[in-house]
C-alpha cells in the first residue's frame, strides 16, 4: 500500500474510535443520570461536607428535610470558561446515599465573579448570607438548577 492509503486508514481508524469513545460517554452520562433519577426516592441519608470536615450527617428523617426530590431536574453542561467564573476549591461537599452507600455527590461553588454570569447561570445560582452559590456535579462537570432544600441545608449548617 501507499503511504496515502496508510494514512487515509490511520485517519479513519481515529476518527472511528473518536466517535465511539463520545457515544460511549454520553451512553454513561444518560445512565448515570437514569439511575439517580430511579434511586431517587430510595436515598435515606445525607452527608455535607465543608473541606475534610463533616458539617451534618443525616439519616431518615433528619435527612428527608434536605434530599432533593427531583433532583438533576434541570441540568447544564459547564465549560472551562464559565467553570473560572467559580472559586476552584468548593465551598462544601453533599453525598447522597442508600444504606450507607454513596449514589451521587454534589460540589456547592462559590460565585468568586458574578458580573461574569450567563443569564442561564444567574437563575441557577442560589443566595445564602451575601455570596451566592451553585451546585455542581463534578462527576459529570454539569451544574444542577438550584434547591430550596440543598439552600435550606446550607443555610442551616452555614460555618
Amino acid at each position: 500500500m501507499t503511504k496515502r492509503r496508510w494514512r487515509l486508514i490511520i485517519f479513519a481508524a481515529i476518527f472511528l474510535i473518536g466517535i465511539f469513545v463520545m457515544q460511549s460517554r454520553e451512553k454513561n452520562e444518560k445512565e448515570a443520570i437514569s439511575f439517580i433519577l430511579d434511586e431517587a426516592t430510595n436515598i435515606d441519608s445525607i452527608e455535607l461536607f465543608q473541606g475534610e470536615q463533616t458539617v451534618f450527617r443525616g439519616s431518615d428523617g433528619e435527612a428527608k428535610n434536605f434530599i432533593e426530590k427531583y433532583p438533576l431536574s434541570h441540568v447544564k453542561k459547564l465549560s472551562k470558561k464559565e467553570r473560572a467564573i467559580f472559586e476552584e476549591e468548593p465551598a462544601y461537599h453533599i453525598v447522597y446515599k442508600i444504606k450507607d452507600k454513596p449514589i451521587y455527590e454534589v460540589d456547592i461553588l462559590k460565585v468568586a465573579i458574578s458580573s461574569e454570569l450567563s443569564e442561564e447561570l444567574q437563575q441557577m445560582v442560589f443566595p445564602i448570607g451575601d455570596d451566592q452559590y451553585m451546585i455542581y456535579w463534578a462527576q459529570e462537570k454539569k451544574v444542577l438548577e438550584q434547591s430550596t432544600n440543598t439552600q435550606r441545608l446550607l443555610e442551616q449548617y452555614q460555618h
